[in-house]
């Protein structure tokens, strides 16, 4: 889980987490941390129209979701979130030193992998915000086999982890998918 630098903007260092979780689950984890450390919350919608709102400490983190839903990303940082963004991209840059979420529903082809992520560069709020997932992660479950379809190459994968949610719907049969690509992973402790 080091922090890393991003060859594409060397200023800044990168940090990602990957796994699979419930939506659920990872807005539980975002209210934690935003009550716990009185943290702003942006939260994006991304169809059918782009559309950002800002959550400020101690307001309610699931009314905004209601408001905007489906909402596919939540950010978190110390200040307060500029919403005048017209798409994620711009949203990102408007808002650096952003700590990141994106929620992956549960759709009937299974649930796919996300991660928690950001790149910073001030490396010592990275640092700051690592710690938070560390201690996140220390409730998850760590590693899998990420898997090709047609089942005949495997890689174990240990830097992959899941949250008990996820765990459960592996062991009730629901696919766990890639984020991006037609890989399925099997989780280790399910072998």
């Amino acid at each position: 889980m080091p922090a890393e630098p991003n060859p594409f903007y060397p200023e800044m260092m990168h940090f990602a987490l990957p796994l699979h979780a419930t939506r659920e689950e990872l807005i539980e984890i975002a209210i934690g941390w935003a009550d716990e450390h009185e943290l702003h919350i942006s939260v994006e919608r991304f169809f059918p129209d782009y559309l950002v709102g800002a959550v400020p400490p101690g307001a309610d983190l699931e009314a905004a979701l209601a408001e905007l839903h489906p909402v596919r990303r939540i950010c978190l940082r110390r200040e307060p979130f500029d919403i005048v963004a017209v798409n994620q991209v711009q949203h990102q840059a408007m808002n650096r030193e952003s700590f990141t979420i994106v929620l992956e529903p549960l759709s009937d082809d299974g649930l796919r992998a996300t991660a928690l992520a950001s790149k910073m560069g001030d490396v010592e709020a990275l640092r700051w915000w690592v710690g938070l997932v560390r201690k996140s992660a220390d409730d998850m479950h760590r590693g899998a086999w990420a898997v090709d379809p047609d089942g005949r190459r495997r890689k174990y994968v240990s830097d992959h982890w899941h949250t008990t949610g996820a765990h459960d719907l592996a062991a009730g049969g629901v696919p766990m998918l890639s984020s991006a690509g037609s890989a399925i992973f099997e989780f280790a402790d399910l072998d």
